[in-house]
C-alpha cells in the first residue's frame, strides 16, 4: 500500500479551508490599505521636505 496517496476532503473541510482563505485575504487587504493610508498621510511632508532641501553647488 502506498500511504502517500491524497485523501479526499469532505465538504465541511473544503468549507473550512475556503473560510480560512477568505479571512487571510481580508487581513492582507486590511494591512495593505493601512500601509497605503500611512504612505498617503506622509506624502505631503515628504514632498515639502524635498522642495525645501538646500541646493549645493
Amino acid at each position: 500500500m502506498n500511504q502517500s496517496l491524497p485523501q479526499p476532503l469532505t465538504y465541511t473541510e473544503i468549507q473550512a479551508i475556503e473560510a480560512r482563505a477568505h479571512q487571510l485575504r481580508a487581513e492582507a487587504m486590511a494591512e495593505f490599505l493601512k500601509a497605503l493610508g500611512r504612505g498617503l498621510r506622509t506624502l505631503p511632508q515628504k514632498l515639502s521636505t524635498l522642495l525645501h532641501l538646500p541646493r549645493h553647488a
